[in-house]
């Protein structure tokens, strides 16, 4: 360990230390690591470990010993279908509450509000406005399951007044073995103290993507360095003797397609649209859209349609009544007026913005295979060796609270989609 991650990794024992001491009643200390005795409670654990821009067949394009052995001993599902956009935010976020966009106002990467007059971005995490419906933390927390995560979309508001037990704020420049140690010391927690549901996030393989492209040399080093470490977070499970007694569940966000200069849509040759309001355009930088996203008055929504709904092949414009039922973006203080979808691979700009990357990107049709993102669970609430038709990520809220035995809140998915990685009752 370097002398950057012995800092990092100080300050991250005290904050949850403090933390500890918070939420713990009338203890005025706490050992930060539990004794042998403390762990032999092998309590059952739920990990969710979100691998940003994990394609559904990147592990068959790149070595991933760690992620086949997972996928041997429990169960690969052969695609993870994203919501609309196919973007992180909205993805991650549905997989935590189990809800389309429609239902828990995560529209996007960057989200319009009109009854707040405010435009969300990522790097409001802590406004609580943003995000709706239940994430699986509060679901756990409210029902007595300590929650603990190491970087989750939505995890660092307190979402209907509830935040995890333990959590940090993101912070990218944070080492991969650095965020697996703080996994493991929340596992090294006495039992009462030890959380039942943790989640981990890594973000490697969607930089490496952007920046690189699909099935480049970059892309299949980072898959290595996130399969590395998470063998040695199955390492560690087993040295507490605690990897029999946890229930995994590796999920994506989305997919990942190859993008060309020569493929881009400037809708500014065909119609001025500076009278509507979109998040993905706004601003003089802002540009080389795969999903856009317009508000406005309606004599401007349908001046702006009519120029753009036959100007290119290569791309489909929907009005909000026209929305098709798979979009699920129909919220109803959030729809968007007028939605642009470009083809996969072709995005949508203006002209005053220069393409200068990415290599690759996301964002596109969910209903296109290279959109579609991995799922892996692995562990003794799952049957082993299956390969099981595609789920939606919506469906994996009720995956966590199944392995958790809680009663999940109202929500989007199919329990009749999840049913096959389980043993029989």
């Amino acid at each position: 360990m370097n002398s950057l991650h012995r800092v990092w990794h100080t300050r991250m024992k005290i904050r949850v230390f403090a933390v500890v001491l918070v939420v713990s009643t009338g203890m005025l200390s706490l050992p930060f690591l539990a004794t042998a005795a403390d762990r032999s409670d092998h309590r059952p654990i739920t990990l969710l470990i979100g691998i940003d821009g994990l394609r559904w067949d990147i592990i068959d394009r790149h070595p991933a010993p760690t992620l086949h052995r997972l996928a041997e001993q429990g169960v690969r599902a052969q695609g993870l279908i994203p919501v609309l956009p196919s973007k992180t935010f909205p993805n991650f976020y549905a997989i935590a509450t189990g809800l389309y966009p429609e239902n828990n106002g995560v529209m996007d990467n960057t989200t319009y509000a009109p009854e707040l007059e405010t435009t969300f971005r990522m790097s409001d995490q802590n406004d609580a406005r943003w995000f709706q419906g239940e994430p699986i933390w509060v679901t756990a927390e409210q029902q007595g399951v300590r929650a603990a995560t190491m970087f989750w979309v939505g995890s660092a508001a307190p979402v209907a007044g509830t935040l995890p037990s333990y959590w940090l704020q993101y912070d990218g420049s944070v080492p991969m073995i650095a965020r697996v140690q703080q996994v493991l010391e929340w596992v090294d927690l006495p039992v009462p103290e030890r959380p039942g549901f943790i989640s981990l996030y890594f973000e490697a393989v969607d930089s490496a993507g952007h920046a690189s492209g699909v099935d480049s040399v970059e892309e299949r080093q980072a898959v290595a360095e996130v399969d590395a470490v998470l063998s040695r977070l199955l390492d560690g499970l087993a040295e507490r003797g605690m990897l029999s007694h946890t229930n995994i569940v590796v999920v994506g966000d989305h997919g990942m397609t190859d993008l060309s200069g020569d493929r881009i849509i400037y809708l500014d040759d065909y119609v001025d649209f500076s009278m509507l309001h979109s998040p993905q355009l706004s601003g003089e930088r802002q540009g080389n859209a795969t999903f856009v996203a317009f508000h406005g008055d309606a004599d401007a929504v349908e001046d702006v349609y009519q120029a753009l709904a036959l100007a290119h092949p290569n791309m489909k414009v929907y009005r909000k009544s026209q929305f098709p039922d798979w979009f699920r973006l129909s919220h109803p203080l959030r729809a968007p007026d007028l939605v642009i979808i470009p083809d996969n691979g072709w995005l949508v700009s203006k002209r005053n913005v220069d393409f200068r990357g990415p290599r690759a990107t996301h964002g596109f049709s969910p209903q296109h295979r290279d959109m579609h993102a991995g799922l892996i669970v692995s562990g003794p609430a799952f049957r082993q060796g299956v390969t099981v038709e595609p789920l939606h990520v919506v469906d994996i809220y009720g995956i966590l609270t199944r392995t958790l035995g809680i009663i999940p809140a109202d929500n989007d998915g199919s329990a009749r989609r999840i049913a096959p990685l389980f043993w029989p009752d």
